[in-house]
């Protein structure tokens, strides 16, 4: 590079100015590229330059469709920032191109993976791209010296090299919910982003990031439901006053994507010892049935097992008992509700119980079974004839009390044996209370020995 200077006579006084101009040697050279994929994201598999003119000076230009092009800038052209900068050195117009965006001015830049939004021309070719969501917001750019300090969350922030390298949904895990607002018809029914449904609300991402995010739903009646995200500003967020028994949250992603009623998915047990006696005794969890009436979005299902007055047990779906029943079921102590799984209402609603101890961890199962309360069975009861209870003595001398049921098919058949004096079974709710000092005879026989391992590994 050299100076070419001139002397200038100015004014009559003949004040003499010094005055240079810049040029640039002969092999002063620029990178040329021209809106291509590498001229924006990989600029350093671009190896063609420009022989520039002693005026000229190199340049990085962004245009209107966020392309990038490179080259030698003339004199009498304008190249200002943010979307153009030039420098004065051979090639050294190899800037890093990234993504450029907050959440706060552009939805997309939380909501997609950015590729819409616009771009920014670092300083140099060794500048590196950021995403960050560390202050909630997310935001995309040229990794500045303060960023680079405070980047130590690699959840809440991330810094790559490349072109354009900023790109994708941030954090990866962030949660996707199904948004839209009561003014919109559609928001009535939910679909995945995929679906081409024109009647229906669909899924983005949160625009806000928070661990942890939940979904919600808020709906007044069929046509006025609003979705979104619980971290969402207050402004919008149906669900920022606790306690409002229109909303309902749910922590997975899309997961809330009820209608305003829906059918139930729970399946309960569904008889009635009116008409089946066996319906008192436990049940068979597999025979459940699906429910039949639908329910509202804030209810959560239920399956019940009810014993009346007259001492007859019906089992069946809460929400398919008329209001009144609903009503007397959830205020009465002789009806049961549950929700944590198909067949729930299955349990044994005759109560039945047996004395359930072993004489080397409590003496008093010995003289004083009386003393200890019944337990139910560890195992279903699904008939009176599986309503039995044993008591027996092991050959070393340890007396145990349980449910028939709890022992395996072998040690049953054992207990069962009327020759058999060292095991006694009975019939009925606690029988197996009697004492027992040397009311059996001890034999050496081991007969209870995988018996006692069996029953209480089973308690």
């Amino acid at each position: 590079m050299w100076q070419n200077c001139k002397w200038i006579l100015v004014s009559l006084a003949s004040l003499m100015l010094f005055s240079c101009a810049v040029a640039q040697t002969e092999d002063f050279t620029c990178v040329q590229c021209n809106a291509t994929e590498n001229c924006l994201k990989n600029i350093t598999a671009i190896d063609t330059t420009i022989a520039c003119s002693e005026t000229q000076t190199c340049y990085t230009k962004l245009n209107d469709d966020n392309s990038i092009d490179r080259g030698c800038l003339a004199s009498t052209d304008t190249c200002e920032a943010p979307n153009c900068v030039s420098c004065t050195t051979a090639n050294c117009n190899k800037n890093t191109v990234c993504k450029s965006c907050t959440s706060e001015d552009n939805a997309a830049c939380a909501q997609t993976d950015a590729s819409t939004v616009g771009n920014a021309i670092c300083s140099s070719a060794d500048s590196t791209c950021m995403i960050s969501v560390l202050q909630n917001t997310t935001e995309r750019g040229c990794v500045t010296e303060d960023f680079e300090k405070n980047c130590t969350d690699t959840k809440k922030c991330k810094i790559c090299q490349g072109g354009i390298c900023n790109l994708g949904i941030f954090p990866t895990d962030r949660r996707t919910c199904f948004q839209c607002t009561d003014t919109e018809t559609t928001c009535a029914n939910a679909v995945t982003s995929s679906s081409n449904s024109s009647d229906s609300s669909t899924s983005l991402p949160c625009l806000h990031y928070v661990e942890d995010d939940k979904c919600y739903m808020y709906g007044t009646d069929e046509t006025h439901v609003t979705r979104g995200c619980t971290s969402d500003a207050a402004e919008v967020n149906k669900c920022s006053t606790e306690g409002d028994d229109k909303c309902k949250t749910c922590d997975t992603s899309n997961c809330n994507e009820w209608g305003y009623s829906m059918d139930q998915s729970l399946l309960c047990v569904t008889c009635s010892s009116a008409n089946d006696s066996q319906c008192a005794w436990g049940q068979l969890a597999s025979n459940a049935t699906s429910c039949e009436k639908k329910i509202l979005y804030t209810q959560e299902e239920k399956c019940y097992t009810r014993t009346n007055e007259a001492g007859v047990v019906t089992r069946g779906c809460f929400y398919d008992l008329d209001e009144a029943a609903q009503t007397a079921c959830t205020q009465a102590n002789n009806c049961t509700t549950c929700t944590n799984a198909n067949g729930c209402n299955n349990v044994d609603a005759q109560n039945f119980t047996c004395i359930r101890c072993r004489s080397d961890n409590y003496e008093g199962c010995r003289l004083n079974a009386d003393k200890i309360g019944g337990e139910k069975c560890t195992n279903l009861v699904t008939s009176e004839l599986e309503a039995k209870c044993f008591t027996g003595v092991w050959n070393t001398n340890v007396v145990i009390r349980g449910c028939l049921i709890d022992l395996d098919e072998r040690n049953q058949f054992i207990c069962k044996d009327p020759d058999n004096e060292s095991c006694k079974v009975c019939s009925g709710t606690n029988c197996n209370i009697e004492a027992n000092g040397a009311a059996y005879l001890l034999i050496s026989n081991g007969l209870l020995a995988a018996v006692l391992l069996t029953l209480w590994r089973l308690k």
